[in-house]
């Protein structure tokens, strides 16, 4: 029987790792390049892996845990996608660092990031959570 922590630390964790290493497979297959095929590519990839896995999560403690209900999937859910979304902002400034000089850089921080990316896992919590319900 998986709990709520297991569940977190095995699908965030593992969703962390694989987008990063998704993110740096990208990179090396775009390079340099400047259209807008890869980008976009990459953009629809990790928001799909933003999406499935922490669907992916509320259903796995959905179906091991016979108690556990909405808000223990949206937790479950949340979580997961905080911690992917937090991984594709950490790697993604590091990565844009060693691209060009810190000094272009626009500011990858601040109020507005911060409660977008939050807003953001909130959504994905609740549709993942919703989903999970219904499948399950």
């Amino acid at each position: 029987m998986t709990s709520l922590l297991t569940t977190i630390a095995i699908f965030g964790l593992g969703g962390a790792v694989l987008n990063v290493a998704l993110q740096g497979l990208l990179l090396t297959l775009i390079g340099r390049s400047t259209k807008t095929g890869p980008r976009l590519v990459s953009g629809i990839a990790i928001a799909l892996l933003l999406l499935a896995l922490p669907t992916l999560a509320a259903g796995r403690l959905l179906s091991t845990v016979p108690q556990a209900g909405f808000a223990s999937a949206f937790t479950v859910a949340l979580c997961t996608a905080l911690l992917i979304l937090g991984s594709t902002l950490v790697f993604s400034t590091i990565a844009a660092r060693r691209a060009t000089q810190a000094k272009a850089l626009p500011q990858l921080s601040g109020p507005t990031l911060y409660v977008g990316g939050l807003a953001t896992c909130v959504l994905v919590g609740v549709l993942g959570a919703v989903t999970a319900l219904l499948l399950v």
